[in-house]
């Protein structure tokens, strides 16, 4: 195997040189070289074979997605390391050099790409790689072990694009995508003008009703014109009437106001003279009013003295009663005296009583007042400790409380946290789930919401090693115990509201169906503590269901310790967790003896898991909060029974305290009131004696005499002066009276010419006001006339009607009326026309041009495109027929040699559907059948590998990628077809000049056949592996 022939440096380029890989996967660090022609990687299932291609994939720039076996490219560094880092290198464009395509992949998802040790974009990167023609996403050049049932999967279409592009040529591959182009082009403009068309058709016909239209128009506008002269004539006419009448308005409105001012003259005259009367009146009427007001003055002044002299003479009379009340109260103030006097002695001597007793009575207050501020004080402190118990109850006991029952609550309700992310990450699941609860009524037997919400986890470190055994469609599948509630559900959920869930049938039962194989007590020694059916909690028909699909009751979970027993654990317990490590027992398909796959496992957090240790910490928490709680609850009760004790002590103390103050109230009292009869004995003895009464009031009598003398001297002297006055005001009425009968006729006269002359202005006025209206007729009529005469007058040079009224000018105002009468009753018999129309009329000519215009241009436009395309797929359908023939050749006569029949045909719906080419792989496995495309209902497992491998090496023949990697594809295969596929790949990979090929096997056959161009590389990788082992170089 060590030759490998001359290759020049273009047959070189591309190809790789190496693949490095550190902490990757399950490589710590290594160092790949492959031979230029067919390297075959064989070795045990789980040693790291897939890995140098997922390396390769993953260091050229693919995506995580592409290997299908993680959706995140974190997933592939080495368990407990922080990166890992893949190197990429190929043979170069210029002899004997090559290029490295570096990328760090980082714990946090991201990458740092380089090419030749230098950090680029991923763009720039992934630009360097396609420069090889390297297409890590093509089926055909790169197909993963967990991608070889994708291939099957492709339609014809992407089989043609794949095949297309991993031939390299560029020219077929664009004018491939330009002729896609032009087709869609070309169906865009057709649809365009085809739409064109019929707008087009229906302008045409909206034009043909609106020349109709127009025609009635233009005779309508015609008429009009007519009745616009005519009306027009007739106002002109109207006017110069207007204008005579006018004439004669205007002398009349002369006469009218020359009547009217000599009537005003007049009427100032007479109304000056009768200003002179009226003043006249009005000094007779105020010497009336003044005689009248000195005449009132008098009798007010006459009324007054005889109030005085009413008030003298009461006076006297009220000092006559009043010395006849003091003879009476005389007589009764000596008795008085006497039982006063008796009252003021009793009452000195319950004072003297008092007094005697006073000082202990004073001291047994201050006792009882000292009593009662002590009960005080201590109802108090009683208050302000229960006030102290109460806040420390409040603001500490009771918050600390209610957050270790939210707390409680929190941990023991995962549930509803979880169908809130579910609600985020997948609403259709929601969405079933609640379909489901309002609708459980029309099912037989349970139905059970996702595993994921139904099973309870003991911890939360101890969920992930479900969720590693579990598939996740069964984690989210909704689960029947009834087979017609399934189908029924299935029916409902995915085909009437297509939610895409997952529905699954688990049998009714009460109880555990299944046991370990091995008791719990027989694996403790090697590390184990539980079966991970102890672990999980949830209805029982779901737990069989689990035990049933994926035998968790024979499933171990132990501590690390477990990985340094592994040798010692029974060869019946296939899978069983230690830590974070996965243990996997696979019997080999060439050996007798078994494989142990270790992995790394990382918790997913789906399943709800109750923290056990932290609830009962929590739940121990609050009970001692409650506890304490209560004490303080019952001290608060003991203070409250211990104020209310002291408060009626409180109160007794206070009823004794106010008895003794009314005791000494009562006899402060007692000595004012003493004080008091003392005052009014001493008033009794001092009243005046009788005799000096009666002096006292007969001298007030001569004062009140003498006033009573001089005021009716007085009374008689204003009696005589109102006589007077009376008299005078009697001539001076008189004398008024005279006046104005002899100046009541020149009064009638001035009212007989002030009617005369308001009656010559209000005709004056009418006769001004009917000139106006007449002057604003003839101006309105004018206004009129020029509205219809574009602004002009008959009289002006540039009036434009002058013939026509020329032409009328023998009519008269009747036959006038009569002429528009008669148009306006031909224009209400015609149609009412929106002057719009006619420009909607030119509008949509103008339209109808550009749109026949736009529609020629869209037949050119279309012509060249189809001429254009009709050029170019001449050129490309040639070559893409040349390149279908040549595969299918080599199909065929592959396929021939290992006793099958097949062919590769193009595939097109019509000749410019470019969409529909596409490549259909044909294949007949048995005789007398008849050939039938490649699809994954139709074809075994293996007779769809066996296609795949073969159209596979039809490629080489035509293909220009450097190199090309295929991963387990004989799986599924026998050993015939094994065989077959094998000689066909050896003998077309290793033809001089064939590019580079790695294929991955798990196993080889006995007896192959092998040439110099072959190299086959066991992969060992394992911890029986010593640490700084050196393979040499092929």
């Amino acid at each position: 195997m060590a030759g490998h022939g001359s290759l020049s440096p273009k047959k070189l380029m591309g190809r790789i040189h190496s693949v490095y890989c550190k902490d990757f996967v399950s490589y710590s660090e290594i160092t790949f070289y492959p031979k230029h022609y067919l390297n075959v990687l064989t070795g045990p299932n789980g040693t790291g074979k897939s890995t140098i291609v997922s390396a390769i994939i993953l260091g050229l720039g693919g995506e995580p997605q592409l290997l299908d076996r993680s959706s995140s490219v974190s997933d592939y560094i080495q368990s407990n390391k922080s990166s890992a880092k893949i190197i990429i290198r190929v043979y170069g464009r210029v002899a004997n050099s090559t290029e490295t395509f570096g990328r760090i992949i980082n714990s946090n998802g991201s990458s740092v790409f380089s090419v030749n040790n230098k950090d680029t974009t991923k763009k720039n990167f992934l630009s360097a790689v396609s420069a090889y023609n390297i297409q890590v996403n093509n089926l055909c050049q790169f197909l993963p072990q967990d991608r070889v049932q994708d291939f099957s999967k492709m339609n014809p279409q992407e089989l043609l694009l794949n095949t297309m592009s991993s031939v390299c040529d560029s020219e077929l591959t664009d004018n491939f995508s330009l002729l896609k182009q032009m087709r869609a082009k070309q169906t865009i403009v057709h649809t365009d003008r085809e739409k064109e068309k019929n707008d087009l058709a229906k302008k045409q016909k909206r034009l043909e009703q609106l020349q109709a239209t127009v025609a009635q128009y233009k005779e309508r506008e015609e008429v009009k014109q007519k009745l616009e002269v005519f009306s027009a004539k007739k106002l002109w006419i109207e006017v110069q009437a207007g204008e005579e009448k006018a004439a004669q308005i205007k002398t009349n409105v002369k006469k009218a106001k020359t009547h009217s001012d000599k009537m005003k003259e007049q009427y100032n005259l007479q109304t000056q003279a009768q200003e002179q009367i009226q003043k006249k009146k009005i000094a007779f009427r105020e010497a009336c009013l003044e005689k009248t007001r000195l005449l009132d003055k008098a009798v007010s002044e006459k009324n007054g003295i005889i109030s005085q002299l009413d008030g003298l003479k009461q006076k006297i009379r009220e000092n006559q009663c009043l010395l006849e009340q003091n003879i009476q109260k005389s007589l009764r103030n000596a008795t008085e005296a006497e039982r006063v006097q008796q009252l003021v002695d009793n009452k000195n001597e319950e004072l003297e009583d008092f007094n005697r007793n006073k000082s202990h009575i004073v001291s047994e207050l201050e006792k009882v007042k000292q009593s009662v501020s002590s009960a005080r004080a201590k109802a108090m402190d009683e208050y302000n400790k229960r006030k102290r118990l109460e806040q420390q109850l409040n603001d500490e006991k009771i918050p600390e409380i209610t957050a270790y029952k939210h707390k409680i609550d929190r941990l023991q309700n995962v549930k509803l946290q979880k169908i809130e992310e579910l609600r985020v990450k997948n609403p259709n699941l929601v969405r079933a789930m609640s379909w489901v609860s309002q609708n459980k009524e029309r099912y037989k037997l349970n139905v059970y919401d996702p595993m994921i919400l139904e099973l309870t986890m003991q911890n939360t470190d101890d969920a992930k090693y479900l969720e590693n055994v579990v598939k996740q469609r069964d984690l989210f599948a909704f689960a029947c115990e009834d087979k017609d509630d399934m189908s029924d559900l299935i029916n409902e959920l995915c085909v009437k509201q297509k939610l895409g869930v997952n529905i699954i049938y688990c049998p009714p039962a009460d109880r555990c169906l299944y046991t370990p194989s091995i008791p719990k007590s027989e694996l403790r020694p090697m590390g184990f503590h539980a079966y991970l059916v102890d672990l999980v909690t949830g209805p029982i028909p779901l737990i069989n269901k689990l035990c049933a699909s994926y035998s968790i009751h024979n499933i171990p979970i132990g501590t690390d310790a477990v990985g340094n027993h592994t040798s010692s654990i029974p060869k019946v317990i296939r899978v069983y967790f230690g830590g974070n490590k996965r243990f996997v027992v696979t019997a080999s398909r060439y050996r007798a003896d078994s494989i142990l796959t270790e992995s790394i496992i990382r918790g997913k957090n789906q399943l709800i898991a109750v923290d056990s240790q932290q609830l009962a910490q929590v739940q121990k928490q609050y009970s001692v909060a409650m506890r304490e709680s209560n004490n303080i609850r019952n001290a608060i009760n003991t203070t409250d029974n211990e104020f209310a004790r002291f408060q009626a002590l409180a109160r007794d103390e206070q009823e004794k305290e106010k008895k003794l103050k009314q005791k000494i109230s009562h006899f402060d009292n007692l000595k004012s009131e003493v004080e008091n009869l003392q005052r009014k004995l001493d008033s009794l003895q001092t009243t005046a004696a009788l005799d000096a009464l009666k002096t006292i009031f007969f001298n007030g009598l001569k004062v009140d005499r003498s006033k009573i003398i001089e005021a009716e001297t007085k009374l008689i002297k204003r009696v005589e002066a109102l006589k007077i006055l009376d008299i005078e005001k009697k001539l001076t009425q008189t004398k008024a009276s005279i006046y104005n009968a002899q100046h009541e006729s020149e009064s009638d006269a001035l009212k007989e010419l002030e009617l005369l002359s308001k009656t010559a202005t209000r005709d004056f006025e009418q006769l001004l006001q009917t000139l106006e209206v007449q002057m604003n007729d003839i101006g309105r009529r004018k206004s009129e006339i020029q509205r219809l005469c574009n602004g002009e007058l008959p009289s002006s040079s540039r009036f434009p009607f002058k013939k026509e009224f020329k032409g009328i000018e023998s009519m008269d105002l009747q036959q006038m009326r009569e002429a528009i009468h008669d148009f306006q009753a031909r224009l209400e018999c015609m149609k009412s026309i929106n002057s719009e129309t006619l420009g909607s009329y030119q509008e949509l000519q103008n339209e109808v041009k550009m749109m026949e215009d736009n529609i020629q241009r869209s037949v050119d436009e279309a012509k060249t495109i189809e001429s254009e395309m009709s050029q170019l797929y001449n050129r490309w359908e040639p070559k893409l027929t040349s390149l279908v023939e040549t595969i299918s050749t080599k199909f065929s006569e592959f396929m021939e040699s290992i006793e099958y029949v097949g062919e590769v045909v193009l595939s097109k719906s019509d000749k410019y559907d470019f969409d529909s080419y596409g490549i259909q792989i044909m294949v007949q496995f048995r005789r007398g059948a008849q050939l039938q495309p490649l699809d994954k209902f139709i074809q075994s497992g293996g007779e769809r590998a066996v296609s795949i491998a073969t159209y596979s090496l039809s490629l080489q023949h035509v293909t220009q990628v450097p190199f090309r990697c295929v991963d387990e594809i004989n799986q599924g295969m026998d050993a015939k077809n094994e065989r077959n596929i094998f000689d066909l790949l050896l003998k077309e990979a290793t033809k001089h000049g064939s590019a580079q090929y790695l294929f991955v096997t798990p196993k080889l056959l006995r007896d192959l056949n092998y040439n110099e161009h072959l190299c086959v590389s066991v992969v060992h990788n394992s911890k029986t592996v010593s640490v700084g082992t050196k393979f040499p170089k092929i």
